[in-house]
């Protein structure tokens, strides 16, 4: 399908259409979610416009939580300062859980990975829907004992009272091409309707969203590339005229043809190296790196390879991307995270083509030079400076890596100076998130944990997810407090935020490997306020992927981006959240559309959940 400029897709409002109710209380548990008629659409005139205003398998290696709890290390229970924060595990939730195939005891690099999870609005009734990948298996017999599987995704539409239906056959998505890992989500091709790429080993799937409940699979007609190993894509406008690129990472070299026997071995700082002799998953140093590819819509409407014309020249062992405007200059950037080797940010030159620039802009490595184990990745503005920042979540002995921006597109790596030495290192961190889950106007963290190596040294392998919260500035692990899943631990890999119940606050699934997923609704009880915004774009692409958003109270100011891509091998609520204390004043919103258009709503209610479709010209 043709995707088509946003101008196009919209026919001329004369009309200012506003239907504003107030949306009031946040008790989750008493009130049922229901499509929000109270949402407000917000689309200032233009110049020539009157100014009128389920796996079957889903049961196996499941663990309960109270299994879960006891494998607790030491680091767990180091001290913790009390939170506010509070995460209720949601009983009535999906009863899926990803599956890697490890029960054929092949010990590959494939089961490592895990799977993701998508909140989107996949018919459009004003509720999020869930996604979440399968995985893989291998063959049962010597015949075919190294042949790979998939397992379908599952979809599971949201009822509004906080009960699901799988209605993953009648959406069309009951397919297991390949072994999964990821689900991207996003409206490629600007009809209104939510998309979705599916990545995994052995290649990629495109579902084109019919606008009717149902999917139709399109890669072969997008002329994607085949036999890919991929986790982490996303779409992004790299020269802003309204239509989407997509950047899909690659991982590594590995198949069974180049499978080596691989034992546990470690050294730590008081001890000689010790090895052991069971067969144990292999380094991702062992293996090398596969070619990202940036794709673009041609005139035939079909996906053709630019990488090499765009300057994106390396290959590395990528498993997270960010598609954002990093260095705010007004056209997306793209960030990869690397497993072993440096980090890739392409820098945006504004002329179609890229730049590496990560080492010279202090995001290739950790504070001592060394490249991490990267996985997840998510952007924020930790200190509310207004500069945009960089997380990213590393193997275990590596910090878990928070870069500072510090202006003229350079950061700083900062984790020690914010608290995230307050744990330990014995993590193996996966997907991650910004986002402000007590509405109090700063960011949290939260991070999913699990380790690949079936015999770790120093640590398990279910391990405690982390929750940050954000005072001040600095972090601090406040796992005891903020709910029972905190405190269990978990083979943990995607993270996907998003309003489920639409309360005005941030509710969280989590993905486990061969484990039930978790929907975790948010029960942080205050009195702080909150906006929401979802933003149409006209001029630019329609989802408004790399839109900057400024909001002003009389105490503070907020900067958000529309970002793709993001946490690890998931995809976010595409709406932006705002938190404000209670004694603050809502003075104005600020978008600077993707096309450098910008757009002030004066006033706005606090509470209330706003569409903002951008003006035709300048307002």
């Amino acid at each position: 399908m043709l995707p088509r400029f946003p101008a196009s897709c919209y026919p001329a409002f004369t009309i200012l259409l506003i239907s504003l109710t107030l949306l009031a209380g946040c008790d989750s548990e008493n009130r049922p979610a229901q499509p929000d008629p109270a949402e407000t659409t917000i689309e200032q005139p233009s110049d020539d416009s009157p100014q009128n205003s389920q796996n079957p398998d889903s049961t196996n290696g499941q663990a309960s939580q109270a299994t879960q709890a006891s494998q607790i290390s030491p680091e767990d229970n180091l001290p913790e300062p009390p939170s506010n924060l509070r995460f209720k595990i949601l009983e009535t939730g999906p009863d899926f859980s990803y599956q890697n195939g490890e029960e054929a005891g092949h010990v590959t690099m494939v089961e490592t990975l895990g799977g993701g999870v998508a909140l989107f609005d996949y018919n459009n009734d004003g509720l999020l829907d869930i996604l979440l990948t399968g995985g893989g298996r291998f063959g049962e017999d010597r015949k075919e004992a190294t042949e790979i599987f998939g397992h379908p995704p599952a979809l599971f539409q949201n009822n509004g009272d906080l009960t699901f239906t799988d209605m993953t056959t009648q959406a069309g998505l009951d397919h297991n091409d390949f072994y999964s890992h990821g689900a991207i989500t996003q409206d490629y091709d600007n009809d209104g309707f939510v998309d979705l790429v599916i990545t995994g080993y052995g290649g990629i799937l495109v579902f084109h969203n019919n606008g009717d409940g149902t999917f139709e699979e399109v890669a072969q007609q997008l002329h994607l590339p085949k036999d890919l190993w991929s986790v982490g894509a996303a779409w992004g406008d790299i020269n802003n005229d309204g239509i989407l690129e997509l950047y899909v990472a690659q991982y590594i070299d590995w198949s069974f043809a180049n499978h080596p026997f691989c034992t546990g071995q470690d050294s730590n700082f008081l001890s000689q190296q010790t090895v052991d002799n069971r067969r144990d998953i292999c380094s991702p140093r062992d293996f090398a790196p596969l070619p990202d590819f940036l794709l673009q819509f041609n005139d035939e409407a079909t996906l053709v390879d630019i990488s090499r014309q765009a300057g994106i020249d390396q290959a590395g062992k990528g498993l997270g991307v960010l598609m954002a405007d990093v260095d705010l200059d007004g056209d997306l950037d793209i960030y990869v995270t690397n497993d072993t080797v440096a980090n890739f940010l392409w820098t945006n030159q504004g002329d179609g083509t890229f730049a590496e620039t990560a080492t010279l802009c202090g995001v290739g490595f950790d504070n001592n030079g060394n490249a991490d184990g990267s996985m997840g990745i998510d952007m924020g503005d930790f200190n509310m400076d207004g500069l945009p920042d960089l997380f990213v979540t590393n193997f275990q002995n590596e910090q878990f890596a928070l870069y500072k921006n510090i202006g003229n597109a350079l950061f700083q790596h900062v984790s020690s100076a914010s608290g995230l030495l307050s744990f330990q290192s014995v993590y193996v961190g996966w997907g991650t998130t910004f986002m402000d889950a007590d509405r109090d106007g700063d960011e949290d963290l939260f991070i999913a944990n699990g380790h690949v190596k079936l015999y770790p040294t120093d640590a398990t392998i279910a391990q405690w997810p982390i929750a940050l919260e954000n005072i001040e500035g600095r972090y601090a692990k406040v796992n005891k407090s903020v709910g029972s899943y905190f405190t269990s631990a978990h083979k943990g890999r995607g993270i996907a935020q998003g309003d489920l119940d639409n309360d005005g606050d941030l509710d969280l699934v989590y993905t486990h490997i061969n484990e039930r997923c978790s929907i975790l609704i948010n029960e942080t009880s205050n009195d702080n306020q909150w906006l929401s915004l979802k933003l149409v774009g006209r001029q630019s692409n329609r989802a408004a992927v790399g839109a900057l958003v400024t909001l002003v109270t009389d105490q503070q100011k907020q900067v958000r981006q529309i970002k793709g891509g993001s946490s690890y091998a998931s995809s976010n609520d595409p709406r932006l959240f705002f938190g404000f204390p209670q004694d603050q004043k809502l003075e104005s919103v600020t978008i600077r559309w993707p096309n450098g258009m910008e757009q002030t709503i004066p006033t706005p209610a606090a509470n209330t959940a706003l569409t903002v479709l951008q003006p035709h010209s300048t307002p």
